[in-house]
């Protein structure tokens, strides 16, 4: 029993680590280590892709891994996903964008990168994006080809598991007065990034896939599911602003009243029943973690955010408005391949007018808008491997939807269409959407590593539709 589970769920264990690492390391290593950790997880990940891929039923093992091999290779994503891992190494490798002093002109200048046509970075600014390319790559293609239906759900969990382990060791360390993590807990808007974000990113596929394991028998998920949402709740809340935590738990909330009432129709009142009592579990843990002692003044800190005035003030939409402008400024001069990745801190002083400096922070790192950030330091050409690649996961998704529809169509289903679609189905949409909203906010999207949520959620969702022309005998087999 031991070997079969793991054969069935170490790969989905695997890639659920390498695409909660991030979250879960981000505020306790250097960005470097952060990186190799990463790298070395994605390779793991890989071997396990290779040797224990899901099985259909009746189906060898070394067939299974022809099967899936044989798809990654006819699938343009996959391909594509290899173009940005080269083209992220290549920007990593011509890192020589930095700041130098011009004796002879006795001015400071922007020193080019060695191969000035391609694109570039400032110092390791480049590694921990060339990490997130691999690992984006790594989940991608082990979850579209290489998960069958059980593993997937597994694959969702404990994403959400290993992700609030990070979560809760850093509200603990708030807890116990750690600076670091108290200046994380307390940033208001018009911070270049928020670590909260991920948990929140991650918060709705655990709690889809969780309900919809229970759905489906899978008891040794129960706590694990508790624990993911006890954890990325009480972290989503501690350290994002009080308005942006409110409007992604609102959206967790949402996620999870469409999949209480999806497992209520397709499994009956006994499992909505239990899940919504390892639902309320976790939430008694979340809510109960920050009802300590230690984190009143937290708690009543950040509760003045909620309102707006105090949130957005005036001073913070002239400063917005300065690091807008002098981030189109930097376009506008390096349109194509951008200033490079960790150059826009060094480029700033060249474009920022002496006004600006009345509004703008000592040292701004990056613009306060994501997309200005994007634009800025990748230019078109980095940014169009951003726009074509969330373009393929909607793509994917939309597809699939549509051959969901067709395939409802051949089955003798006594239930509505709507009512055979998984829940991570609609939390994959609906993680899309809150991080494109969220980039609106703050730099995060393309400085950190919060594409691997939003592909893992959206892969995901794609690859949960029910399968067309396959009866449900013939589905496939963790």
């Amino acid at each position: 029993m031991f070997r079969q589970n793991v054969s069935r769920f170490g790969l989905a264990t695997h890639l659920a680590l390498a695409a909660a690492l991030p979250a879960a390391l981000a505020q306790f290593v250097s960005v470097n280590a952060l990186a190799v950790s990463m790298l070395w997880v994605s390779l793991v990940a890989w071997i396990w892709i290779a040797f224990e891929p899901s099985v259909l039923s009746g189906e060898t093992v070394s067939r299974a891994r022809s099967r899936m091999f044989g798809r990654m290779v006819r699938d343009p994503f996959v391909w594509f996903l290899i173009l940005s891992v080269l083209f992220a190494f290549i920007r990593w490798l011509n890192s020589d964008v930095a700041l130098f002093y011009d004796a002879e002109k006795t001015i400071w200048s922007v020193k080019e990168p060695a191969m000035s046509m391609m694109p570039a970075s400032s110092g390791d600014a480049g590694f921990l994006p060339f990490a997130v390319a691999v690992v984006l790559a790594t989940v991608i293609a082990g979850v579209r080809h290489a998960l069958g239906r059980n593993a997937r759900i597994w694959f969702g969990v404990t994403t959400g598991a290993f992700s609030a382990i990070g979560g809760l060791a850093a509200v603990f360390c708030v807890a116990f007065g750690v600076e670091t993590f108290k200046t994380s807990a307390l940033m208001s808007f018009g911070q270049p990034w928020f670590y909260g974000t991920a948990f929140a990113l991650i918060l709705p596929v655990s709690i889809a896939c969780g309900i919809e394991a229970e759905e489906r028998g899978i008891t040794k998920a129960r706590l694990l599911f508790a624990f993911a949402v006890a954890g990325n709740a009480v972290a989503t809340f501690v350290f994002l602003p009080a308005l942006l935590a409110l409007g992604h738990l609102l959206i967790s909330l949402i996620v999870t009243a469409v999949s209480l009432a999806l497992c209520k129709n397709r499994a009956g009142a006994a499992a909505c029943a239990r899940a919504a009592s390892m639902l309320a579990f976790g939430i008694v843990a979340a809510v109960s973690a920050v009802m300590a002692p230690s984190y009143k003044g937290i708690v009543q800190e950040k509760l003045q955010g909620v309102n707006i005035e105090n949130a957005f003030t005036p001073a913070l939409a002239d400063r917005n408005e300065a690091l807008q402008r002098v981030s189109l400024a930097m376009w506008k001069d390096f349109q194509w391949k951008g200033v490079g990745v960790g150059a826009f801190k060094l480029q700033v002083p060249f474009y920022a007018a002496k006004e600006d400096w009345q509004v703008l922070p000592p040292r701004p790192e990056q613009s306060s808008n994501g997309y200005f950030t994007l634009i800025a330091e990748r230019g078109i050409v980095g940014s169009l491997f951003w726009l074509v690649g969330i373009g393929f996961l909607l793509f994917a998704w939309v597809a699939r939807l549509v051959e969901s529809f067709q395939w409802h169509k051949t089955q003798e289903e006594g239930r509505a269409w709507v009512f055979c679609i998984p829940s991570a189905v609609w939390a994959g949409l609906a993680v899309l959407a809150a991080g494109l909203a969220d980039t609106w906010f703050s730099s995060g999207f393309p400085l950190t590593a919060l594409p691997v949520c939003v592909a893992s959620a959206m892969t995901l969702a794609a690859a949960s539709f029910p399968k067309m022309k396959r009866k449900r005998a013939k589905e496939m087999k963790d």
